[in-house]
């Protein structure tokens, strides 16, 4: 049965993440669907009496793209999406065509609305042209930049560097592509629209995380300038940015291009640690729990623990685990996959710091991320033991 529901200023319907239950319609009052980002919120728009939410659960079952709270005192009629699916099961042909229709036309309409927002967000480098971005950089390079390769280098690595962990070849030793900045900027600015502080400020955070390299010379008015970039594995730049479009556009929110810094720092160690390993007919390597629980422990500074595993799995990385009858242990994880995210975590990473910074830093020394003692429950954050509530989800710790 149908049941109204009465909802106070601020009030949420429901969260971006959550899955769709329900169809709703304004009676009276207004809703504004949101974007939150951080410690920031956008507003994509807003709906009124006779307007509708959560029609989309009619046809699939991808969690919201965004939340919806209250602005001013409202009242909506939720109907559980059981029964209106089996209303709409009962309609017509030509009716479930057209309401399809239009149903996929507030979809996207919406979509474009967010990204809009999203693009427009008075940030160094919004979220909505990540992408962008790293395709006008390896488009270009591509286009105008000069391939260079070291003398007598031979060998040519097959594997993307990761910050933080061992690469195959120093940066000294790579073949890169060597790009003019000022024909760079020329071309960026002219043909693309973009500003070239923000182009140069991707080129520093690049160069922070071993991925290029900036040489500096003097410019006509005799002052220190950055004159050319290394660019170094350009197809890291090109995979990243079809990575990232994939997740930002899927609709709902993606947990993978929200770092979280713990999930990071695990993935790069099992990234360093499975260096080596046994590989089975699947791809995956095999390692002994007690041997990466021990190198965790030296050469990264943390304690391995199941909830570590847990974290992981919540954005998309997987690890499977086997026990033996002799008390042994093994783990198999896809290595490639895991040195991968741990490349496009370790960007998306430095590209919340400027946000929040509004600079790239380039003196910053990387931080030791404290290993959590322990997860919440529900939500499975890391939390220390001096928590006694969730700070993600406000769920009770255990005592």
């Amino acid at each position: 049965m149908d049941n109204a529901k009465k909802l106070k200023r601020g009030e949420f319907l429901f969260k971006e993440g959550d899955l769709p239950d329900k169809v709703y319609l304004v009676q009276s009052g207004k809703i504004g669907l949101m974007l939150e980002r951080g410690s920031k919120r956008l507003e994509i728009t807003t709906l009124g009496a006779s307007q509708v939410l959560g029609e989309s659960g009619l046809f699939t079952t991808a969690k919201y793209p965004f939340s919806a709270e209250a602005l001013q005192e409202t009242k909506v009629l939720e109907v559980p999406i059981e029964i209106m699916k089996q209303q709409f099961e009962k309609s017509p042909p030509g009716i479930k065509l057209l309401v399809k229709s239009l149903v996929e036309e507030i979809r996207h309409t919406i979509q474009q609305l967010k990204l809009s927002k999203m693009e427009g967000e008075k940030l160094p480098c919004p979220q909505g042209i990540v992408h962008r971005l790293f395709t006008l950089v390896h488009l270009v390079a591509r286009h105008i930049g000069k391939h260079e390769q070291p003398a007598g280098l031979t060998v040519v690595p097959n594997e993307p560097p990761v910050e933080g962990v061992a690469a195959p070849l120093p940066p000294a030793a790579q073949p890169y592509i060597l790009l003019s900045w000022a024909s760079f900027k020329l071309y960026t600015t002219r043909f693309f629209g973009e500003s070239h502080q923000r182009m140069r400020s991707i080129f520093e955070l690049l160069s922070k995380l071993k991925l290029a390299e900036l040489q500096y010379g003097k410019n006509e008015e005799g002052e220190e300038d950055l004159q050319y970039i290394k660019l170094f594995n350009l197809q890291v730049y090109e995979d990243f940015a079809e990575f990232y479009q994939y997740h930002l556009f899927k609709g709902s929110r993606a947990e993978a291009i929200f770092v979280d810094p713990l999930a990071l720092k695990v993935a790069k160690a099992m990234f360093e640690v499975s260096a080596g390993a046994e590989v089975n007919h699947k791809g995956a390597s095999t390692l002994e729990y007690s041997a990466v629980l021990a190198e965790c422990k030296s050469k990264h500074g943390f304690d391995l623990k199941p909830t570590h595993l847990d974290i992981l799995e919540k954005k998309g990385l997987f690890v499977q685990r086997k026990s033996f009858d002799d008390g042994r242990m093994t783990i198999a994880f896809d290595r490639t996959e895991f040195g991968k995210m741990a490349q496009y975590w370790a960007i998306i990473h430095e590209i919340d710091k400027w946000n929040e910074r509004g600079s790239v830093d380039l003196n910053e020394k990387e931080a030791a991320v404290a290993a959590a003692s322990c997860a919440c429950s529900e939500c499975k954050t890391p939390m220390v033991e001096k928590h006694k509530f969730c700070p993600n989800c406000g769920a009770k710790m255990a005592a």
